[in-house]
């Protein structure tokens, strides 16, 4: 039986699925994903994100929650805190597995339902004064109806991180490619007869800032662009194939 809460952690923790995501910090120096480069990536994602600090007496909802990480963040900065993401595909019953044993963990008093983010609405969830979607967009079949969906249950804000599609020519065009990706393996797949590609929407930075607007968000701040982009877009006019990068953006409905 283990001796300590440390060792208590890291016995439910292998019994859990030895893959997470993200570094979620358990407490009595446990980590879900101790590796130092996890954790300076994360750290840095949360930098690009640029959520407020204090979020004291606000309403949040993290989109595709996963594991967990940014809800338990929001909350610890203070937010009453709703979590939704659909957990199917690769690993995610496991990461829902992940993300209850965090809660219960954290004593997190998060709230959460398995939902898309195309069936997101204010007569499900109520409204929010910040909304996360990081990550989330790019796996999206329709995603000017996703921004839709987010924009009537924001009150305030909302922070979106997505991939970002960086072309050789046409940047400054409101584009969005369709991947169709996302979906089970079919037999043409496996012999290699069609790409399987792992997102299914990457729109330029001028889709996102025109989409936010088209949405119903009436003020838009680019936040963070690719990195790289002039490179890129040298590698995308050498390959034949757009590039890609992340970008953060921060909307606002007043």
């Amino acid at each position: 039986m283990p001796t300590s809460n440390a060792e208590w952690l890291r016995s439910e923790l292998n019994k859990l699925h030895p893959y997470w995501y993200s570094p979620i910090d358990l407490g009595h120096g446990v980590n879900t994903k101790p590796s130092w480069f996890s954790r300076r990536r994360f750290t840095r994602r949360l930098r690009l994100l640029q959520i407020p600090e204090n979020l004291a007496g606000k309403r949040a909802l993290d989109v595709g929650t996963w594991d967990g990480y940014f809800a338990l963040e929001l909350e610890r900065r203070g937010a009453e805190v709703v979590a939704i993401d659909l957990w199917n595909g690769w690993n995610g019953d496991n990461a829902l597995k992940q993300f209850e044993f965090a809660l219960r963990v954290k004593n997190s008093k998060i709230s959460y339902k398995r939902m898309d983010v195309h069936d997101v609405s204010p007569e499900v969830l109520g409204k929010f004064d910040l909304v996360l979607c990081a990550g989330v967009l790019y796996h999206t079949r329709h995603p000017f109806l996703a921004l839709e969906r987010l924009r009537s249950v924001t009150d305030d804000m909302l922070i979106l991180d997505t991939v970002t599609m960086i072309p050789a020519f046409h940047g400054s065009s409101p584009m969005i490619m369709f991947f169709p990706g996302d979906q089970e393996v079919t037999e043409d797949q496996k012999q290699g007869n069609v790409r399987k590609w792992g997102i299914c929407a990457a729109p330029t930075l001028p889709w996102i800032y025109d989409a936010l607007h088209s949405a119903g968000f009436t003020r838009i701040q680019i936040k963070y662009r690719p990195s790289f982009s002039w490179f890129k877009r040298m590698v995308a006019l050498f390959k034949n194939q757009p590039q890609g990068g992340r970008s953060v953006t921060h909307a606002f409905t007043s």
